[in-house]
């Protein structure tokens, strides 16, 4: 039994060092800067030009040369890899080329990978600012919301190998409560199990929930000038309202080239797909 233990700790180990994503005051506009530094989520990828890559694209932009460093990064993207700190220096190449929507786009992107990136949320913010449409939110209830700001505290990568560490400890309190001759330590041993068990469903469910967010994208930013929002999924149907570049929706069904959305106000309609792009 302790071998099959020591073989199931071994898989789940290699599992969880996988990676789950497919890859990783205000200032005044001058003093946007980006990350200089190769992220290293892209370190040791095995393609050889990214460090060329992302170097030339830092250069371009110090020289002032926005879209072609834009460019550059998104050869990076484009090739398979992606990282937190790469989306914050294309959403400052975005802002720097005017397309708000694109770089509120990247700014999101980024957080989604990375939650606490400080440099990513104090940009978001103050790009933000230059979006027409503003809207008061429906508040969300207590529990939804404690529940999705808790999940999003860590990536997914994090919660996977916490959900490693609680299983293992469930493993080790089996171990205890069966070959343990003594009651105190096989009453430890269950009870510490019990409470392994909990947290392994919880940091599991997590880590799901965090791979869901960037398989499965269920947001997205409004990326053209403005868009008519339609009652149904065709140019007949009624104008309900109109939403303008960098407005952020709730993505749902998609009917035949055209994405049911809703907006933080609680209004829905229909846009065509190519006015948006998912997060």
């Amino acid at each position: 039994m302790k071998r099959a233990a020591l073989m199931i700790s071994f898989s789940l180990l290699w599992i969880a060092f996988l990676p789950l994503s497919v890859s990783g005051g205000d200032p005044p506009p001058d003093e946007l800067v980006i990350s200089g530094f190769l992220p290293s989520d892209l370190l040791g990828t095995g393609l050889a030009d990214v460090d060329s890559l992302f170097t030339n694209a830092n250069s371009l932009y110090q020289d002032g040369f926005y879209e072609p460093a834009l460019e550059s990064y998104h050869s990076i993207i484009s090739s398979g890899k992606e990282s937190a700190d790469l989306y914050y220096n294309m959403g400052n190449a975005a802002y720097r080329s005017n397309s708000i929507g694109h770089a509120i786009l990247y700014y999101e992107k980024a957080l989604k990978l990375e939650p606490k990136h400080e440099d990513a949320l104090h940009n978001l913010d103050y790009v933000s600012r230059y979006r027409l449409d503003t809207f008061e939110e429906v508040p969300m209830l207590f529990l939804g919301a404690w529940i999705k700001g808790f999940v999003r505290i860590f990536p997914e990568q994090i919660w996977s190998i916490l959900a490693l560490i609680f299983f293992i400890l469930i493993l080790s309190g089996l171990l205890f409560f069966l070959f343990s001759r003594r009651v105190l330590i096989r009453k430890t041993g269950f009870i510490s199990g019990l409470v392994a068990l909990l947290l392994f469903a919880l940091s599991l469910s997590s880590a799901l929930s965090r791979y869901r967010d960037i398989v499965s994208p269920d947001a997205g930013i409004i990326l053209t000038p403005s868009v008519l929002v339609r009652s149904s999924p065709s140019e007949s149907g009624t104008e309900l309202f109109i939403l303008h570049e960098g407005t952020k929706i709730e993505v749902n069904e998609e009917v035949s080239g055209w994405q049911n959305i809703k907006v933080i106000d609680g209004r829905e309609g229909w846009v065509e797909s190519g006015d948006f792009e998912s997060i």
